[in-house]
């Protein structure tokens, strides 16, 4: 491996990896992506709820809805009201449709490399040297979609937001309407939500996300929901870290996807924004490797700036009603709640872009 040479190395095959893989190498560019576990979507880091958006950036074919709803309930202590998407909203197969993306970039000639885990980095002349436990590969271009505990970002001491939860979520079998149920609840989550996602009449995806204890209040939030025994099957865990970046770039370097915090605050999504995210990754890369620029101003002009321009408002507007609906106490939950069953709210509410909140 160490004689290698890439145009553009890509870390992690997740959903916005592969899409960067993907649009460089229908160019011609030359691209490799390390994954570090056995497989493309595994382990399992998401509750797989998204958007109409997801299919047209994605270009992935909806045979990988296992579900798709309409409406969704919004749960405090003792208050609940319903909003109804003037747009279908889906429950995905998750690890299904990593691999088709994965499978997608490799048809368009990017190489993908399992069980190969990222180290470190050097700098030398125009390129990077990227050390793995299997090696060193040299690379002009080296893109960061690793997560939101990000090892490029570490290595490229790229700072990140300090707001980070810890997703936790088992499967359910159990009696269910067809709607998504969202639980505001300080015995339930302090810090988030919980949430229920059906899957079919009989089984849903039950989960919470909270800075700490998300053992404990996930246990805490199914006797509260079901109060009674239920079968529960595994259970699947995953960082969401929110916030706007103070930078996504460095020489050589640039991060997406949730490595970049390019995530939905208010929701802790990070398909949709991760997916814009990687068609101006690949357009910055190409920009890049036509003019011969890979330093951090260039990057910062053709890359952050850019993604900035589109999601830098969505993420603040996020953060703002994020940081209203937890800066709630319990009994002002309720109230709130309580007047958004009036009907003339609940109808410009469900008038909202519920990717950009516009």
């Amino acid at each position: 491996m160490s004689e290698l040479m890439y145009d553009v190395l890509v870390v992690g095959a997740g959903p916005v990896g592969c899409k960067v893989a993907e649009l460089l190498s229908k160019e011609g560019i030359k691209v490799l992506v390390l994954e570090e576990h056995d497989e493309i979507g595994k382990p399992l880091k998401c509750a797989g709820l998204v958007s109409h958006r997801i299919f047209k950036l994605s270009n992935v074919s909806k045979d990988v809805v296992v579900n798709v709803v309409k409406k969704a309930k919004f749960h405090s202590r003792n208050e609940f009201f319903e909003l109804k998407s003037k747009k279908p909203v889906y429950v995905i197969d998750r690890v299904k449709f990593d691999k088709k993306l994965g499978e997608i970039a490799e048809v368009c000639g990017a190489e993908i490399k399992t069980k190969t885990e990222y180290v470190g980095l050097k700098r030398k002349d125009e390129t990077v040297i990227v050390k793995t436990r299997k090696g060193m590969i040299k690379t002009k271009i080296l893109v960061g979609a690793d997560g939101a505990n990000s090892s490029v970002a570490k290595s490229c001491r790229l700072s990140l937001p300090d707001n980070v939860l810890v997703g936790l979520q088992t499967n359910v079998k159990s009696i269910y309407e067809n709607e998504v149920e969202l639980w505001f609840d300080s015995k339930i989550s302090p810090d988030f939500f919980g949430w229920v996602i059906p899957e079919d009449r009989n089984k849903a995806r039950v989960g919470v996300a909270t800075k700490r204890k998300a053992s404990f209040y996930l246990t805490n939030f199914l006797r509260r929901r079901f109060q009674k025994c239920l079968k529960v099957e595994g259970r699947v865990s995953g960082l969401i870290r929110y916030g706007l970046i103070e930078s996504s770039v460095s020489d050589n370097v640039l991060l997406v996807g949730d490595a970049a915090c390019q995530v939905k605050p208010f929701s802790g999504g990070g398909l949709v924004y991760g997916l814009i995210g990687a068609r101006i990754a690949a357009e910055a890369c190409m920009k890049c490797l036509e003019e011969e620029r890979f330093d951090e101003e260039f990057l910062k002009e053709n890359y952050d700036e850019v993604w900035k321009g589109e999601l830098a408002w969505p993420i603040r507007k996020g953060m703002m009603l994020n940081k209203l609906l937890h800066s709630l106490s319990d009994w002002e939950l309720n109230l709130l709640f309580k007047l958004l069953k009036i009907k003339r709210i609940r109808k410009f509410l469900e008038t909202w872009d519920v990717d950009l909140l516009k």
